[in-house]
């Protein structure tokens, strides 16, 4: 076979190779026609355009400072500054590109010029706010704010799912009557079912996945002097700012969890009593009964299978009582459960085999934000070798 020649593409009088063909294809070559020079084309970058101011509302504020404005106009975009008098704002937001917020900086009373400047460009609206001198007045003083359930003996700043309790705060200013105060709430969490001045009503969200605390916020304004212009009056303010915290459980749920938990990790021979006992509370006698007890079920019996049954009877009711049925003396408590219990055990010092079947009674206690179990009792089981010793109280 004959030595291989590549193939020439032609072109008024250009011949280009299939490579040098794909090469200038590959730089975006532009012909203007067979024979026309190639040009590569340079990519466009759109040109800023300056902004444009037109109004700010309001339209005058403390010569301290601490003014909250909206600033309208056009081409705003991120990144935007803004002074005021030659001050420059703090807190510039950007809301559209015809609307940003910013807050004032001090400057000696007067008239003052806004300036916004994107990208380099400026646009400026001449004497647009005035700056005020505002009378020495201390800011409104929240001293104390209090979260409260209705039931009996609930703890503060606390509430179920789907529960409303009352906020309460408690406001005080030196120079304004608290009821000429201004309150806002709002809610991060759960929402605000009703407000009279500086108390609302709160209802916890219906479903949680787990507790979550909820910040319940007050922010009480106080006027402190009025401007009057040519077409606005405008009120210069000051606010103080609040919140309590609520915690939100799902009690019923929680207890129950807590009670079923704890008699599965004590079903299985292998975990230490000092793991099994660690949702008990300190602070309650049965934590050492309980630890206790396992620590001499582990010594005895090895358990070979169990059932634990879903939680019964789950209540809620805090410094109230758990019925425990054959004459046992009531347990305190503020809630209680019930979890029906079957256990398959061995002997360790015979080999002998039993089964033990009945409900455990258990009771609980809200402790630092958090349930917490207390005892544990099993009044009224059966054994099917009683002679052997107890496999649990």
């Amino acid at each position: 076979m004959g030595k291989y020649a590549a193939p020439t593409v032609t072109c008024a009088h250009r011949r280009m190779t299939p490579w040098l063909l794909a090469a200038a294809m590959a730089v975006n070559v532009a012909s203007s026609g067979c024979g026309g020079d190639s040009t590569i084309v340079p990519p466009t970058t759109p040109t800023p355009i300056a902004p444009t101011v037109t109004a700010v509302s309001p339209n005058s504020g403390a010569n301290l400072g601490g003014t909250d404005v909206t600033i309208t106009g056009t081409n705003f975009a991120a990144g935007a500054t803004v002074t005021v008098g030659g001050v420059a704002a703090t807190n510039v937001r950007v809301t559209s590109t015809t609307s940003l917020s910013a807050v004032t900086g001090a400057h000696a009373p007067g008239a003052s010029d806004i300036v916004v400047t994107v990208n380099g460009m400026s646009a400026a609206l001449a004497g647009a706010f005035t700056y005020v001198t505002v009378p020495a007045n201390a800011r409104p003083v929240i001293t104390a704010m209090t979260a409260q359930g209705t039931r009996t003996n609930e703890p503060a700043n606390f509430a179920d799912i789907n529960e409303e309790i009352v906020v309460t705060a408690t406001v005080t200013d030196a120079e304004t009557p608290v009821n000429q105060l201004t309150y806002e709430w709002s809610a991060d969490v759960g929402n605000i079912t009703s407000s009279t001045g500086a108390t609302a009503r709160w209802r916890a969200p219906v479903t949680i996945g787990a507790p979550v605390t909820a910040a319940i916020t007050l922010k009480v304004t106080e006027v402190v002097a009025t401007v009057s212009g040519v077409l606005e009056h405008t009120a210069i303010t000051q606010s103080t700012i609040g919140t309590s915290t609520v915690s939100v459980h799902n009690s019923t749920k929680e207890i129950g969890d807590y009670s079923k938990q704890f008699l599965l990790d004590f079903s299985d021979s292998s975990l230490a009593a000092e793991y099994v006992v660690r949702d008990f509370w300190g602070g309650c006698s049965g934590a050492a009964d309980e630890l206790a007890e396992v620590q001499a079920n582990r010594r005895n019996y090895y358990i070979r299978s169990s059932k634990i049954g879903d939680p019964t009877n789950v209540s809620v009711g805090f410094k109230g009582l758990c019925i425990l049925p054959n004459g046992y003396a009531s347990r305190s408590g503020d809630g209680c459960a019930v979890v029906q219990c079957e256990w398959h055990d061995t002997y360790k010092p015979t080999g002998e085999m039993g089964t033990t079947i009945g409900p455990d009674y258990l009771t609980a206690v809200y402790r630092n934000n958090r349930w917490w179990l207390c005892n544990s009792d099993f009044p009224a089981g059966t054994r099917t070798n009683p002679t052997l010793p107890a496999f649990i109280r």
